[in-house]
């Protein structure tokens, strides 16, 4: 598949973590849900691509956790370190909508500021 439809191809990756969390705040649900090491983050020079993977991920699936997202990144407004977590930088990442509005994903990676030194640079 093309990376529009959610699948980096190998010679365009910038960024990739797997293993990675996040938590979408669209909701109350969905900050509820845990994603603990089931999240592959991937950066390429036209999207960012949060992913649910692995056994976790297709039990958390189901339930609607709105972690499935291939974002352009000219579609980016902000991405911001909050704090630490166990090892794990907390990542703000707030993205404009397609059908309008915006979305905030809470990305939680071991690489966190390499990752945003990366979209950062992508962004201005």
């Amino acid at each position: 598949m093309s990376p529009e439809y959610g699948n980096p191809t190998e010679g365009s990756m910038l960024f990739q973590e797997k293993y990675a969390m996040a938590e979408s705040q669209k909701n109350a649900w969905t900050k509820m849900i845990s994603t603990w090491k089931c999240i592959t983050v991937s950066l390429t020079s036209s999207h960012l691509y949060v992913k649910l993977h692995g056994i976790f991920g297709w039990l958390i699936m189901p339930f609607g956790a709105d972690l499935d997202h291939a974002v352009p990144v000219t579609d980016i407004r902000s991405a911001e370190k909050r704090k630490n977590v166990l090892g794990y930088d907390e990542i703000s990442v707030v993205f404009s909508l397609q059908s309008g509005g915006e979305r905030e994903v809470l990305i939680y990676l071991k690489r966190g500021e390499e990752f945003l030194n990366l979209l950062n640079s992508m962004m201005h």
